[in-house]
């Protein structure tokens, strides 16, 4: 983990002050929980004084906003490249989704310490507007794989689907402090579960 702390701070030595402040916070909540990290305590891993950080981040929850954003794009990087042409129903895509999601946050203490171990209305809204994201690319690619039946209100019903693989995250975490494999299992159930009441069982290949 040092090693990975070490190189991950060389990376941002040229990215200027904000992704510098931001990657302070990422490698202190890999050992800390949020409840024990102050605006002080970045600002002085970072070496960044903090009148100076205050031009970039106000206060504390816009560093956590920042390094929320970080999980966003992370996400999406890579789930936008998954091969479609690998799944051989629309229920294996769900479950593929559901360990893709718990995989992101699973490999840095940080994010999941910042996605589920932080609630506030900063990184509440990102949170929400990844799930839209997610939402919308999940249908995409299962679209561009099977042929959909019609379906009214497909992006909130996926949306709905991804929620529930996010509150069962967070209720693996609130009862652990980490996403289980177990838990990851069952996420990917609930949200079949879910999309059965509005999906056949067996869709018809593109290919």
């Amino acid at each position: 983990m040092r090693k990975q702390t070490k190189n991950l701070s060389e990376k941002t030595e040229d990215l200027g002050r904000p992704a510098i402040l931001v990657q302070a916070l990422r490698e202190l909540l890999r050992t800390e929980s949020p409840e024990s990290i102050t605006y002080a305590k970045v600002c002085e891993r970072a070496r960044i004084p903090r009148a100076s950080a205050y031009h970039f981040f106000p206060n504390l929850g816009a560093l956590y906003l920042g390094l929320r954003l970080v999980h966003s794009e992370l996400v999406s990087e890579r789930l936008a490249k998954v091969d479609t042409s690998v799944f051989g129903s629309w229920q294996d895509y769900v479950h593929f989704l559901a360990k893709e999601a718990a995989a992101v946050v699973r490999e840095d203490p940080a994010l999941v310490r910042v996605v589920y171990g932080v609630r506030n209305e900063e990184t509440m809204y990102i949170g929400k507007a990844l799930d839209d994201k997610i939402a919308a690319l999940a249908l995409s690619q299962v679209a561009e794989r099977f042929v959909l039946p019609d379906w009214p209100e497909a992006a909130r019903k996926v949306g709905i689907a991804v929620s529930i693989i996010d509150s069962v995250f967070r209720f693996s975490y609130r009862e652990g402090g980490e996403i289980t494999e177990e838990m990851v299992s069952e996420a990917g159930r609930a949200a079949v579960a879910y999309l059965r009441s509005y999906l056949p069982e067996y869709l018809k290949d593109r290919k």
